[in-house]
């Protein structure tokens, strides 16, 4: 797995290059920082991070409206970094699940397995959205060639095997995908079947 790519916001400098240091020194690739919400925000959308660790204390627009923004538009997932005065005061419960908030001051340990949760986390759902779409283009290929079956079938008198067969070797002879022979199939006889 490579190195998750995170964007750290910090209300102050100080703060800034030390979550920068901290995180670097355990892997992590800091691709940016922000010190105030909306250049915040900005790097946000135009670098794509995996992870962004904002303070909730940052100038112009403060960490958690960032937050909201980023978790609305599913832009990365987020740590907030608050107070306890904050925490009590915000309220959290929309987005629970792409919103991380954490609880000044941090325990350095806990703060690491945290991120390493989240970015492990957010690497599993990645990874099940390509098998979902894999799947949902191996069904649309299947249902192709099922209409392409049907349509030899109909048009040609052959079995279904035989239909199955005519394509696989046009497939193999061509070296074109079965499923571009499916839709050239259903172009040519599907199209015909209208007229």
């Amino acid at each position: 797995m490579e190195a998750a790519r995170i964007l750290v916001a910090m209300g102050s400098e100080t703060s800034d290059g030390k979550m920068r240091d901290l995180l670097a020194a355990n892997g992590y690739t800091v691709i940016g920082h922000a010190t105030d919400g909306n250049d915040c925000l900005r790097k946000i959308k135009s670098l794509r991070p995996d992870l962004a660790v904002l303070d909730y204390d940052l100038p112009a627009l403060n960490g958690y409206e960032v937050s909201k923004i980023a978790a609305e538009d599913k832009l990365c997932d987020i740590i907030l970094i608050v107070g306890r005065r904050q925490k009590d005061a915000a309220f959290f419960g929309d987005f629970s699940e792409e919103i991380t908030v954490l609880v000044k001051p941090l325990n350095r340990e806990s703060f690491l397995n945290i991120v390493d949760v989240i970015i492990r986390n957010r690497q599993r759902i990645m990874n099940l959205e390509k098998q979902i779409e894999e799947l949902k283009i191996s069904l649309e290929t299947r249902k192709e060639i099922e209409k392409a079956k049907g349509l030899l079938m109909e048009h040609l008198g052959l079995t279904e095997e035989k239909a199955f067969r005519r394509m696989q070797k046009q497939s193999m002879d061509k070296g074109i995908p079965m499923r571009e022979i499916a839709r050239s199939v259903i172009r040519i006889y599907g199209s015909a079947k209208q007229t």
